[in-house]
């Protein structure tokens, strides 16, 4: 099992819920999902 920062764990359950979908994390209009800034893997500049 790989270590993960937290940022990339974060990534890493944004494609899970988005059933691996890579594409359909980029367009994920759940903006009340508290990890919808960080779904990019990175972290916002707003936050």
């Amino acid at each position: 099992m790989k270590t993960l920062t937290p940022i990339k764990a974060i990534r890493e359950k944004c494609i899970d819920c988005c059933c691996g979908e890579k594409k359909e994390v980029r367009e994920c209009i759940l903006t009340k999902c508290p990890l919808w800034p960080y779904r990019m893997g990175k972290r916002p500049k707003d936050v």
